[in-house]
């Protein structure tokens, strides 16, 4: 990563593609010398009795971009398979640096957003959605779309919850 400078204005900004075009705007920001990220995962389907692994992008029709966005924010939107920077009116929104650390740090040696490796019975903090915060027991994993059940003790009753891989964290990982 480049050290950045007290004069550095560039920041972390989410930018949304055209559809099923990730990569094609991807490409052209890093021809441009942009710094991005664009998290993939790998997703299991079930296809005529055999499961088939495909990659796929962990934020469908989105990447991150690190640049100036007072200089830059207008060439971003113009370039080929980006539809937009994703902010509030005409003002891009930067995205925090933790957020971006996060994910670079589940990202394995395959260049994949990995998935923390969970046992019945272990104790889970959800870290992201609506939930975030609540702390439960991991059941299982259901889905294709690499999605787990947790079971949540709130306010005196139990509950079993259906939230993204992505957004746990093993209590004991802290």
């Amino acid at each position: 990563m480049v050290p950045c400078s007290t004069d550095d204005r560039r920041r972390w900004y989410v930018v949304q593609t055209k559809p099923k075009q990730e990569a094609r705007g991807e490409a052209n920001l890093r021809r441009w010398n942009i710094e991005t990220l664009a998290p993939r995962v790998r997703d299991y389907r079930q296809r005529r009795a055999a499961a088939a692994a495909r990659i796929v992008p962990l934020f469908p029709n989105y990447l991150f971009a690190r640049f100036d966005a007072e200089t830059l924010a207008a060439k971003i939107r113009l370039t080929r398979g980006i539809q937009r920077v994703v902010g509030f009116g005409e003002y891009a929104t930067p995205v925090d640096d933790e957020m971006i650390e996060l994910i670079r740090a589940r990202i394995g040696e395959d260049g994949l957003v990995g998935t923390p490796a969970l046992q019945l019975g272990d104790a889970v903090e959800i870290v992201d959605g609506p939930l975030q915060s609540f702390v439960g027991v991991f059941e299982r994993h259901v889905s294709a779309r690499d999605r787990v059940i947790v079971l949540l003790t709130t306010i005196g009753c139990r509950a079993r919850v259906q939230v993204p891989a992505t957004a746990i964290r093993n209590v004991s990982d802290r």
